[in-house]
């Protein structure tokens, strides 16, 4: 191993280790939302003439959500918009919120180390047989492979909660109809749920906090804050107007359950119709890897030699680089967010 790379790698390792010992939240409090709000514009509507007739007192009725902290953003006086106060939109997805919702209790400068790490130790293991090009390029690739620890972290989160959400959200419109309070609907259809749901750990989680004292604003404010998804954010907000200025929460949540099944429907479209694009590089690798093991097992001087003399193992590197980037390229090209 080159030393110098290994003395950079041990010298991060000890950064990583300072920095996650002096740096770790030890009293920060994550009760308050401080994902922004991706409100759907115009669904006042659907709280029918009840909210039409407190349309103008709704900032006021807002402003005393005292559990709801969104980052610079307010609720509007005729629609469930956003507006940002703060010039930058507080529904950006940062480094500090990924890990929130990745549920990995770690500062953001400790994953910044880590990924340095990762970065240093891959250009480390490249830095013995390849290239100073390539040997940057396994860098950069340790760099998206901790990304994509983090991604799917996020991810496998928001499809465990988005499995159970639209069956989840008819269930509570039937309980309401039949003339339940809200608080004891959203408790009925959540025992309805298996027990390893999300869902379901979200909706006893709130109901445990109303039944500890918390306030209900606080406590409906705070349900499935760690949960990355587009649709919590409207519905927490339905709960809390409708309890405040009256009006029919059936509707709005029956609206909103269609809703999230056609953004499901056509997620898993958009998934399959980009499907054949991410497939085919991965084919064409494929072609490329078995050719290669043919030529060596029909005449291995072409394989072997090439690698023995420098220019042929020179080309054989930036070769490799380029299908890395073909590869990156297409990921990036298909890359949809629904």
């Amino acid at each position: 191993m080159n030393p110098l790379m290994l003395v950079l790698t041990v010298l991060a390792v000890l950064v990583v280790g300072a920095g996650a010992y002096f740096y770790w939240p030890r009293d920060e409090s994550y009760s308050s939302r401080s994902r922004g709000g991706q409100l759907v514009g115009g669904a006042a509507a659907s709280f029918g003439t009840g909210l039409k007739s407190a349309s103008t007192s709704m900032d006021e009725e807002a402003n005393d959500i005292t559990g709801r902290k969104r980052a610079g953003s307010v609720l509007n006086s005729k629609a469930f918009g956003s507006v940002a106060k703060g010039g930058k939109s507080a529904s950006v997805l940062t480094l500090q919120k990924s890990l929130k919702y990745a549920q990995w209790p770690i500062p953001p400068l400790a994953w910044r180390l880590v990924q340095l790490c990762a970065a240093l130790f891959a250009m480390s293991l490249a830095s013995l047989k390849l290239n100073g090009v390539l040997t940057v390029a396994c860098g950069l690739v340790g760099l998206m492979i901790t990304n994509g620890f983090l991604t799917w972290a996020v991810e496998r989160r928001f499809k465990a909660f988005d499995a159970d959400y639209p069956a989840f959200l008819l269930s509570v419109v039937g309980l309401l109809k039949t003339g339940m309070n809200a608080i004891g609907a959203l408790d009925a259809a959540a025992k309805g749920l298996a027990e390893t749901s999300l869902l379901r750990a979200e909706v006893e989680m709130m109901i445990e906090r109303l039944r500890f004292g918390v306030s209900e604003d606080r406590s409906i404010g705070a349900f499935a804050e760690d949960v990355y998804h587009p649709e919590i954010e409207l519905f927490v907000q339905a709960l809390l107007l409708s309890r405040r200025v009256g009006g029919t929460l059936s509707d709005t949540l029956e609206r909103l359950s269609k809703q999230v099944r056609k953004r499901q429907f056509f997620r898993s479209s958009a998934v399959a119709a980009v499907g054949l694009q991410r497939g085919s590089i991965w084919f064409i690798l494929g072609i490329l890897t078995a050719l290669e093991v043919y030529m060596y097992f029909v005449y291995p001087q072409a394989v072997v030699g090439a690698w023995a003399d420098p220019t042929g193992w020179q080309v054989w590197q930036y070769g490799i680089l380029v299908i890395m980037v073909g590869m990156y390229w297409v990921r990036q090209v298909t890359k949809l967010k629904v």
